[in-house]
């Protein structure tokens, strides 16, 4: 039954009430959202107290009670009491309500399904496997088990608060009209809620049985499946048999009914699927592959469930690289923007970049690894070790466009807490800020390539135009279209960056750090050029973190900011590659207190080698042994590394990475931040609406 009304005996604590929707077609759902809902039902035999109210679910144990006094309750009310009506005034007023010490709540966003049947086994059944004429239409329901499933964060975790996992809840009422009206409330309210739009119906999931420990078959059916099942989702699996074939499926075959596409695999794996994605994309908009004028963003959002040697993405996404954790996330719908690079040669459009591109060092040891795959993960210890003791140097010279270095990003070891806002978290607010600055990249295109156009069809009117322009861009030699196209872009964002307000964040930050005017990029950005002999070169779009370095070798990229971070490690001695290896392993090491480390933030950086003779031949896309490239000669001099990216092998010699601000969506809510509790006599942050929200943890730093 409808209560207009709160119990009393619910008293008040501080939350806050999600925006509802406002659009034509969830009218009726939103409507209902706004009732209390609010019936007796018992949990392992006891009673408890059972409250829906807006996009919360709230329960509180009932205390035993006379026979008298509970017949009384059970009485339909004439008037409202005058307590109730305070509690409706409340809720109308500021939209916020609290509940008891000792309540129960859960946010609907958290919610995964909901099921009802006449026992308790059956009401604890997939959607699909359950009776559905349970209550439907104007059958007489029969149901008197309500189970909702849910997914939390555990917080508390000394090892990982990271991780989420399933968690039920089965609750029985006698009355199997309350049971049904409750199933049908739930239903609507999960739908019409922001996240319940964007929940995944249809999806398409590539497994790679070859990937890290080879068990991305068993990861999927035993962990994954029984999880798409219980929410519902209709999946059509596909395991992979050789390399490119995920490519050739995303560019060949109609997506159209599928909501996302999944990868079961390893970072390259998830590599595979992005250049799919986006390549297509290219294909769809009649874009030049080798030098498109600008990299358009896929349509279909891309779901990762970890099964390779690293997973060094899955672990950057979700602070853990948890199996369950990767899967919930893609359950619970909520989507994050990931910025993706590209990476080209003077002549052409190579692939695309979600992790890492490094030469030296790590180019060493994906090259050195492919010939001991029959190891299998011990492949890369036995490749990492001879190349470290080898210490190669290579010369080399990078031009990049630096960004300007916030000062809340710290150059020397102090704890996240007292500096959390320069690391990427959930609901991390420079990234919320680039998140907003995409909405008008489209606009920004339109104008650029309108102006392109016409240059072509009117060129004797613009012939005193270019030499200006290129005067002021100073672009250096070897640039490409597409890179002229993103430089005039950045130019145009950053005119537009200037004068607009920091668009408000709903979900509360941490203390201790906030953005203003240091994010605002300054439009006479100058080429810096960069020489000397390097042991490892290294483009970082996100942090790059894994089980063995919790930091990772990037501790401060953001996930969807729109740069990234480009790290020179100079030759040195092997002790000093020593202390830069610890530093990258432990949470309390910094790489950019050493000497011999250098880390620029930037939107593009530019690679050549100094010795090496440049031809048509290591120019073409030849050069390279990624999926995307085609196969051919990889041979290369022993004077040269190569490059790893995102664990496969590029030869070329020459080139350039460019970071695209939020190119694809990803679900994830982003990592949590290794915070300790506020101590005593300290403000406490505000209580979090949901799960989602950045909390405080227990974890080390």
């Amino acid at each position: 039954m409808y209560k207009r009304q709160s119990d009393t005996k619910m008293t008040q604590t501080g939350s806050t009430e999600f925006n509802k929707t406002t659009t034509a077609a969830a009218a009726a759902a939103t409507c209902c959202s706004s009732d209390v809902l609010l019936n007796n039902f018992q949990l392992k035999k006891k009673s408890y107290r059972v409250l829906l109210h807006g996009q919360r679910l709230v329960w509180e144990r009932m205390q035993r009670q006379s026979k008298e006094k509970q017949s009384r309750q059970n009485e339909p009310q004439k008037r409202p009491l005058p307590e109730d009506s305070v509690y409706e005034q409340q809720l109308a007023g500021d939209g916020t309500c609290s509940y008891g010490p000792h309540s129960h709540i859960l946010h609907l966003d958290d919610i995964i399904s909901v099921c009802s049947g006449d026992t308790k086994h059956e009401s604890r059944q997939p959607p699909s496997n359950q009776n559905m004429h349970h209550g439907d239409g104007d059958m007489k329901p029969t149901a008197q088990f309500l189970t909702v499933n849910y997914a939390e964060r555990l917080s508390k975790s000394k090892s990982d608060c990271n991780r989420w996992q399933l968690r039920r809840i089965t609750f029985y009422n006698a009355d199997a009209y309350i049971v049904r009206q409750w199933h049908l409330q739930l239903q609507a309210r999960l739908k019409s809620s922001p996240v319940g739009g964007q929940r995944v119906q249809r999806l398409l999931v590539f497994i790679n049985p070859f990937g890290g420990r080879k068990a991305g078959t068993q990861t999927y059916e035993r962990l994954v499946r029984p999880l798409f099942q219980l929410a519902g989702i209709d999946v059509t699996c596909i395991t992979t048999q050789r390399a490119n074939q995920i490519r050739d499926i995303l560019l060949t075959h109609d997506l159209s009914c599928y909501d996302a596409v999944c990868c079961v695999g390893g970072d390259g794996t998830v590599a595979e699927v992005i250049n799919g994605l986006v390549f297509r994309r290219m294909r769809e908009l009649g874009l030049d592959e080798q030098r498109p004028a600008y990299i358009p963003r896929p349509s279909l959002p891309v779901a990762v469930i970890p099964a390779g040697s690293t997973d060094t993405i899955v672990y950057s996404m979700h602070g853990t690289a948890d199996v369950r954790t990767a899967a919930i996330h893609v359950l619970l719908g909520q989507r994050r923007g990931l910025d993706v690079c590209s990476v080209s040669n003077k002549r052409t459009l190579l692939r695309f970049c979600a992790s890492v591109l490094s030469y030296g060092y790590l180019g060493d040891v994906a090259a050195e690894s492919e010939q001991y795959r029959w190891m299998g993960t011990r492949r890369y210890e036995y490749s990492g070790i001879k190349a470290f003791i080898n210490n190669r140097g290579y010369d080399a010279e990078l031009q990049l466009l630096e960004e300007p270095t916030e000062p809340e990003t710290p150059q020397s070891p102090v704890s996240v807490h007292a500096d959390s806002a320069s690391v990427c978290y959930a609901n991390c607010q420079r990234c919320s800020i680039a998140s907003s600055l995409q909405e008008q990249r489209p606009a920004l295109f339109a104008t650029d390539i309108e102006r392109r156009e016409e240059r072509q069809l009117h060129p004797d009117q613009h012939e005193q135009l270019h030499p200006q322009q290129e005067s002021q861009i100073n672009l250096p030699v070897g640039v490409s279209v597409m890179s002229n196209c993103e430089l005039q872009l950045n130019t145009s964002e950053t005119a537009l960056l200037r004068p607009r307000p920091i668009r408000p964040v709903n979900l509360p930050l941490q203390p201790g750090g906030s953005y203003g005017s240091n994010l605002n990029l300054p439009g006479d950005l100058q080429w810096k050029i960069i020489r000397g002999n390097f042991f490892m070169i290294c483009g970082a779009n996100i942090t790059c973190a894994c089980a063995r370095s919790p930091n990772g070798i990037s501790r401060y990229s953001h996930l969807g900011d729109g740069c990234l971070d480009l790290i020179l490690v100079r030759k040195t001695s092997l002790l000093n590659n020593v202390r830069f290896l610890l530093n990258t392993a432990g949470r309390a090491g910094d790489i950019r207190n050493l000497p011999f480390v250098e880390v620029y933030r930037t939107r593009k950086f530019i690679f050549r080698t100094l010795t090496a003779v440049t031809t048509e031949e290591n120019l073409s896309i030849a050069g390279s042994r990624s999926p995307i490239a085609q196969s051919g000669n990889d041979t290369v001099s022993s004077e040269f590394s190569s490059w790893n990216c995102d664990g496969e092998v590029v030869t070329d010699l020459d080139i350039t990475m460019s970071s695209h601000c939020q190119l694809i969506d990803v679900f994830m809510r982003g990592p949590h931040s290794y915070s300790k509790p506020q101590k005593a006599g300290v403000s406490a942050p505000t209580t979090p609406a949901s799960s989602s929200d950045n909390v405080y943890c227990c974890c080390k730093d």
